[in-house]
């Protein structure tokens, strides 16, 4: 019995260690951008109605150039900012609030829906062409 009780605590500590080990795996793989490597051009458009996107620049300041106001036409509102999360990006209205939550897909491409019916494409404008 004293055998098996050993066993049975040295099968816990390797559970510990697994389970220690993975959570910080976990915890790396989503690293925060700083805005410096989010800030740039991009183009934005409904999937399935690509011929209306419009390109607006993100600023280093979590700003937005004047072409935002395009994206008044999806969301309802124009975000006065912007920012990065772990898993995405978070667009910001004038008032604090949430305009819209943009997951990350892939490097250079962000995706959130829209009235839960259509989907909000955010892709760098020099991967344009990718997809």
């Amino acid at each position: 019995m004293n055998t098996a009780y050993r066993f049975i605590q040295a099968m816990g500590c390797v559970a510990a260690l697994l389970l220690t080990t993975t959570e910080s795996a976990m915890a790396s793989s989503l690293m925060l951008l700083s805005p410096a490597q989010v800030a740039g051009s991009w183009t934005f458009y409904v999937q399935g109605a690509e011929q209306d996107a419009c390109t607006v620049t993100l600023k280093k300041d979590r700003t937005f150039s004047a072409q935002v106001s395009c994206l008044q036409a999806w969301l309802g509102r124009t975000p006065t900012t912007w920012s990065p999360t772990p898993d995405g990006l978070l667009l910001i209205g004038k008032d604090g609030s949430q305009s819209l939550f943009l997951e990350l897909r892939e490097a250079g491409r962000y995706e959130g829906s829209v009235d839960g019916t259509k989907t909000l494409v955010m892709q760098r404008a020099h991967l344009q062409s990718v997809h």
